[in-house]
This record gives structure tokens, sequence and C-alpha cells, in this order.
């Protein structure tokens, strides 16, 4: 795989959801930072003054109330101003607020999930715990039931108590938009790296959980993304440059991607592809050809 260069404006999802899932980087999102995962070539972006990146309302990403999810993330942050959310999917401002949001609150205290319950600026679940140390990954996990919640830090349940006087009502968003680096507005903005972001449909367990914290530092290439894609991610940003496997499926050569697919039949010239990921590659097929993604 070759991969193009210059300014990046999409952050590829190698989830479940496609295309669909891609995230849109603002202009000083810094990319192709040393990333979480230990094993191969891995890289994270740099968020801070408010950049971001953001994905559209999604229905998948925006199950019913009742329904199960779980949101995980890794953070290297650098600073704490006392309202820095790497990561959010809530309407704001002083209107009936509705989805989720975590906060990055200090050191000692840890993170906090926040889920509203379409009250004016109520929280429905408010979680908190774990604690991290600046300029060092940290993992962080939310899961919701459909009926409660739980925070995990760095592989371990680190609060599943609402805080008293909450209503522990959740309610889902018709409109929020999915967002790292800050919230929509570039309002809360974290200062630090952020990868590995996931979304599942399902509410994943401690077991699996501690495997993901685990596998981050292992060292077979893969073996993270691997357990990511395995437990059914929904959306996975890797924040990784764009990138090609080939595989073939009952005898047919089979190229699974991100970003634009480009062919050559000589390594000489090359040709972009308008499809789409997986690309099963048609008949006639010439006993050579390549391909590379670019950005």
């Amino acid at each position: 795989m070759l991969a193009g260069s210059g300014f990046a404006t999409t952050s590829y999802n190698t989830g479940s959801l496609g295309v669909e899932g891609d995230g849109t980087h603002t202009g000083g999102v810094v990319i192709d930072q040393p990333g979480a995962i230990a094993a191969g070539l891995d890289h994270a972006v740099y968020y801070g003054g408010g950049e971001r990146t953001t994905i559209p309302w999604r229905a998948a990403l925006n199950p019913a109330s009742n329904q199960p999810f779980t949101i995980e993330f890794w953070v290297k942050p650098e600073a704490y101003d006392g309202d820095d959310s790497p990561l959010g999917g809530r309407v704001g401002g002083n209107v009936n607020r509705s989805g989720w949001v975590f906060f990055q609150r200090d050191e000692a205290t840890g993170y906090n999930f926040r889920m509203y319950d379409g009250n004016g600026t109520a929280v429905g679940w408010d979680l908190t715990g774990g604690t991290y140390t600046f300029n060092t990954w940290c993992h962080v996990v939310a899961v919701w039931s459909g009926s409660s919640a739980k925070l995990y830090v760095n592989g371990a349940l680190a609060d599943e108590t609402n805080d008293p006087g909450k209503s522990g009502v959740y309610v889902s968003s018709q409109s929020a938009i999915f967002t790292v680096g800050a919230l929509f507005d570039g309002s809360s903005p974290s200062t630090g790296l952020v990868d590995e972001v996931a979304w599942y449909a399902t509410a994943l367990n401690a077991g699996q959980i501690a495997n993901h914290f685990m596998a981050a530092g292992s060292a077979p290439s893969g073996g993270y993304r691997s357990l990511v894609k395995a437990d059914g991610a929904v959306l996975y940003l890797q924040q990784n440059p764009p990138e090609v496997t080939l595989s073939l499926e009952g005898g047919v050569p089979v190229v699974e991607f991100t970003g634009i697919l480009s062919e050559s039949t000589g390594l000489v010239t090359w040709q972009d592809l308008s499809v789409t990921s997986p690309y099963a590659v048609p008949m006639p097929r010439p006993r050579e050809r390549y391909f590379r993604a670019r950005r």
C-alpha cells in the first residue's frame, strides 16, 4: 500500500457503518501522530484550541434510548482547564439536551461521562472515575445497557453508581453531531491526542473491555484492530492514513480500503477508481495488478 500526502480532511471509518461513519477534520487538526497501539504503524490525531473531527447525525450511532451501546477511545491529554471534552454526541446550548458527552476532569478525578434526559440542561446519568497522567495514553469506555450506565478507565470499572439527584433517564438524540476533540461548535476543547475511537451497538462486558486494554500493548500487529472489529464496531476511527488489504473470496480478489483506491498494471501510471470498499476485482484480470490508497 502507498498512501498519498498533503492535508487530510477525513478520518476514515473502518467499522461496519462504512463511509457513512467517516469524520471531517477542521483545518488545524494535526494528523499522523504516534498512536496508542504498540504494535505496527499506528497513528493518532492531535487536537487543541477547539479543533475537532465531526460526523453528521446518523441513526446507526443514535439508537433508541432503551437500546444498548458502548463508546470507546484512547486519549493522551496534555493539559486541563476544567471543561475539556475529548468526545461527545449531544445537543448543546440551553435547549433540551439529549445524547451523551465525556469530560476530562483533573488527573486525580479522572473522566466524567454524562447522559442527558431531554429536560433543559439536566443530566440523567453522571459517572466519574479513574485516574490519568498527562502525556500518557488512557483507555476510556462507557457502556449503556439500555437502562443503566458504567464507566471504565484503563480496563477497570471506574463508576457504575449514578450521582444522587440525577433522573436516571437517558434520551437519545435526533440531531447530535458526533465530535472528537471538542464539542460540535468547538467549545470545551481538549488538548492532546485521541485515537481508536469506536462505537458499538451492544453493551460490551467487562472481559471484552479488559481484553481491549491489554491488547493495545501487545506485540502482534493487528491484534487490537481484530478485537474491535470482532466485537462489532459500527464506528471505528483508527486515525490512520488510507490503507489497503487484499484477500481471496471464492477465488475472487477482494480489496478492502480506506480513502481513494487507485490501480496500476505496471507501477508506472495509476488510475483512481470510483468504487467503494470492499471492491471485488472484475474480469478480465491482468497477471500483474497493483492497488494503493491515497487521501
